[in-house]
């Protein structure tokens, strides 16, 4: 998986598992991490996406990566974000993660 597919990929997991389980927290973290609305910068918070980078890079995250690696690079960000999102995090699977990301990875090659 490409780096730049990473947060689109956490932020669909987290929405999917918000929308199991809805909190005010998680709520603002997606509309702060959005990475469909960056380009206008009209309601996300471009910080979220820079501390999403600082991560990847201490992680050494560079271009590709496998979703193994992505899986547990993610957890870790959100960790330090808020504990409960990374608890969160966990109860998708690992093959559910591989499944996203293939999904995630072809659909914006094909938005390229």
């Amino acid at each position: 998986m490409k780096r730049e597919f990473l947060h689109i990929a956490m932020y669909r997991a987290l929405d999917c598992l918000y929308d199991e389980k809805p909190t005010k927290n998680i709520l603002q973290f997606l509309t702060d991490a959005n990475p469909y609305i960056y380009s206008d910068r009209t309601t996300a918070d471009p910080a979220v996406q820079a501390d999403f980078n600082k991560s990847m890079d201490r992680q050494n995250i560079r271009q590709e990566i496998d979703e193994e690696i992505s899986y547990f690079a993610v957890k870790n960000f959100l960790a330090g974000q808020n504990k409960n999102f990374a608890r969160m995090f966990e109860k998708i699977s690992l093959d559910e993660w591989k499944k996203l990301c293939e999904i995630v990875s072809a659909e914006e090659e094909l938005t390229k």
